[in-house]
Formats: C-alpha cells, sequence, structure tokens
C-alpha cells in the first residue's frame, strides 16, 4: 500500500513539474510576442511622424507617412539621419527644424547635395547667364579701352614749302628722310628749271601761292598728313614763330603729333599765342584803323572766297583772331571736305587780285583756319597747345616759359 502511494506521488510531482514548464514556456512565447508587436508599433510611429514632416515641407501629394522610391531618389540618399533623442514635435517646426534649413535656397551642403538636375538646371542655367553677361562686359569693356588708347599712325605725309631762289631748304631733304616733299619756287622765269621740278606761276601773297598750287595739283590724291611751311629752317629773326628749341623747324616737326592732325583735321604749328590773338583782325572796325590794310582789305576777300554778303560777315566775323604766322598741318580727310573747284578759286583770286603781295599774303594768314573748318577767332590756350600737337605737357601753367616771339616754353 505504502508503495503503491510511493509511486502516485512521484508521478503527481512528475505532472506538477510539467505543468509548471508548460506555463512557464507559454508565458515566454507571449512577452515575446507582444514585445515585436511593440516594436513594429514603434517603428511604424516613428515613419509616420517622419513622413509626415518630410511630406508638409515637399508638399508631396502622397498620403500622409508615405515616401515613395521616386522621391527618395530625387532628394537624394545624403539625406541626413534623425538623431535618436531628438523631440519629432521639434523636428516638423517649418521655422526652426535643419531640414527646412537645409531647403533655403542657400548655398549649404544639404541643398546642394538634394537638389535634382531639374531643380539645379535654372540656377545653373542663371549662373551661365551671369558669366556670358560678365565675359561680355568684360570683352565689351576690353574693347573700350583698346580703342581708347588706339594711336592713330599716318602711312604718307608730306611737307610743302614755298621759297625764293635765295633760300635754303636742303634742310627739308637731308633732315626730314621720313617725309615726302613738295618744294615750290615761287619766283623763276617762266622758262627756267626749277631745281625740284615743282614752281609757281609767280610770287603772289608770299606763301599762299605754293599753298594752294599744291592743292590743286595734287587734289584728291593727297598723303594722309601735309604740312605747309615756310622755307627758313631756323635762328632768329627769320624762324622766330616756330615754336621749338632754336626756333628749329626739324624740332618743331619731329616733335608734330599726326595723331592729333588726323584727329582735328587741322592744326596750327604756332601755339603762343601773343601774336594773332585775342582780336588781331576787326574788319568792321570803327573807325577803321590807318595802318591795317589787311584789315581792310578781308571781308572783299572773305566775301569771294564764302560767297558772303556785308551782312552776314558782320555777323559771322566781327573779329578774326588766331596764332600766327600761316605754317599748318592738315590732314586729308580735312582737305577734301571741299571740292577742287573751291581751292581752284581762291588761286585764281589770288593771282588776279590788285592787292599787293604782302596784304594779299596777310589776309590769307588769317584765313586758313576758317578755310579748313575752323571758328573765325580760333585762339587756344597756349599749354594746352603744346601739350596736344607737340607732347610737351606740364603739370601746372606757370611751368612753361613764355618769350615773347620764339618758342615759348621749347625756346632757346
Amino acid at each position: 500500500m505504502l508503495r503503491h502511494y510511493g509511486r502516485l506521488g512521484i508521478i503527481t510531482a512528475v505532472l506538477v513539474i510539467f505543468l509548471i514548464l508548460l506555463s512557464l514556456s507559454s508565458l515566454q512565447t507571449s512577452q515575446a510576442s507582444l514585445g515585436a508587436t511593440s516594436h513594429l508599433s514603434g517603428e511604424e510611429i516613428l515613419g509616420s511622424k517622419f513622413g509626415e514632416a518630410f511630406a508638409s515641407k515637399h508638399d508631396t501629394p502622397n498620403a500622409p507617412g508615405v515616401v515613395t522610391a521616386p522621391e527618395r531618389e530625387q532628394e537624394g540618399s545624403s539625406q541626413e539621419t534623425l538623431p535618436e533623442n531628438a523631440p519629432l514635435d521639434e523636428e516638423t517646426k517649418p521655422e526652426t527644424t535643419p531640414l527646412d534649413e537645409a531647403t533655403k535656397p542657400e548655398n549649404t551642403l544639404l541643398d546642394a547635395e538634394t537638389k535634382s538636375p531639374e531643380d539645379t538646371a535654372p540656377d545653373n542655367a542663371s549662373k551661365n547667364e551671369e558669366d556670358t553677361d560678365d565675359s561680355s562686359l568684360s570683352e565689351t569693356i576690353a574693347d573700350t579701352e583698346e580703342e581708347e588708347h588706339v594711336v592713330k599712325t599716318p602711312t604718307s605725309k608730306i611737307i610743302v614749302v614755298g621759297q625764293l631762289s635765295s633760300e635754303n631748304t636742303n634742310w627739308v631733304r637731308e633732315e626730314m628722310l621720313e617725309w615726302q616733299n613738295a618744294i615750290y619756287y615761287v619766283d623763276l622765269p617762266d622758262n627756267a628749271t626749277s631745281p625740284s621740278g615743282l614752281k609757281t606761276k609767280m610770287n603772289k601773297a608770299k606763301e599762299a601761292t605754293p599753298y594752294l598750287t599744291y592743292i590743286v595739283d595734287n587734289y584728291p590724291d593727297f598723303p594722309d598728313v601735309m604740312v605747309f611751311i615756310h622755307a627758313h629752317r631756323r635762328g632768329m629773326p627769320e624762324a622766330w614763330h616756330n615754336d621749338a628749341p632754336n626756333y628749329d623747324a626739324v624740332n618743331m616737326l619731329n616733335a608734330l603729333r599726326l595723331d592729333t592732325v588726323l584727329d582735328r583735321g587741322y592744326v596750327n604749328l604756332r601755339c603762343n599765342n601773343e601774336v594773332g590773338c585775342p582780336d588781331e583782325v576787326q574788319p568792321f572796325r570803327d573807325p577803321p584803323s590807318d595802318d591795317k590794310e589787311a584789315e581792310h582789305a578781308y571781308p572783299y576777300v572773305y566775301a569771294n572766297f564764302f560767297n558772303a554778303t556785308f551782312a552776314e560777315m558782320k555777323e559771322q566775323i566781327p573779329i578774326v583772331a588766331t596764332q600766327c604766322c600761316a605754317q599748318f598741318a592738315v590732314s586729308k580727310e580735312q582737305m577734301l571736305q571741299k571740292p577742287k573747284s573751291e581751292y581752284e578759286r581762291y588761286l585764281t583770286f589770288i593771282e588776279e587780285t590788285h592787292y599787293d603781295d604782302d596784304v594779299a599774303g596777310r589776309v590769307l594768314e588769317y584765313m586758313w583756319h576758317i578755310i579748313f573748318g575752323r571758328e573765325a577767332v580760333h585762339c587756344e590756350n597756349v599749354f594746352e597747345c603744346w601739350c596736344a600737337v607737340y607732347g610737351r605737357c606740364r603739370q601746372s601753367a606757370g611751368a612753361g616759359r613764355l618769350s615773347h616771339h620764339g618758342g615759348g616754353a621749347f625756346g632757346p
């Protein structure tokens, strides 16, 4: 009997132990299932919160919490991961979240990484347009600066001189080797041969006849620059009107800025304006001056040259003034502003006029600047003239030295 109860106790104990183990196993299985369910729900919740924030910022039409594969590719794989302990509410605020800052059009790394090619294309196009505009502007500025520094250079130039048989013009041929020359003898008999091959019909109106003879003989085949000058080279008193050291015509012509001649068309070779300015000729002076015969003749010559009435002349030339002394340079372009017939008429008038040599020459001396397009009163500032015509520029007006007749700041 006792043996029977002993076996029964053992069986009972085994069953109890089995039931206990079974209960423990079921409990563990339930806990594992509950833990897995909780874990998945947390991921879903996190995904939903992040998706809502992402969708809110990019205005995606998809359901909240859903970010499709194409959208991920568009936004890029370099999206920063949210910190594990960051408050989701703070991240989803558009005013303060790092994600919102990243989507602003500033040059941030995240912005550059997350922009699609479609997003960046307009920016790149705009930048390319700006670069193109900048490049075009730079080229334009460079071209403008290059144009501003271009110096006009004549390809041909000539010195025109009228000389008496007693005068020496060897300096023109020997010293001015880069220039052509046209030397007109003015006092040779009709049957005489000119050493230079050139001569005028008569000796009339001083230098005016050889000057006009050259123009008529060579029209329109002129060189780029023509210099009309007297025969004497240097020294006092013959060449007192040359603006150069020792009154030397060679020094004066070597310093002459030919680009200024081309730009202006006409320049007086004398800058010193103490003789001829400011009111040398007053054709309608009242009362007339007895010692100014050329002033009396001036309106008659002017009326013939420019077909002007006395009423017109009183308005056009109440005063005529310019630097003396009938030495000047003219460009081809300026010379061709008048037809050949005009110069022929001037020459014919000079050859046929009853005015004597001195008077006719004096009238033309104060008419050349008008013939070549300048106003009746053409008196340049002496220092500005030296700078522009000869490149002898002074920092101040007091730096130059004027002499009464001579080469001024370039005098001896």
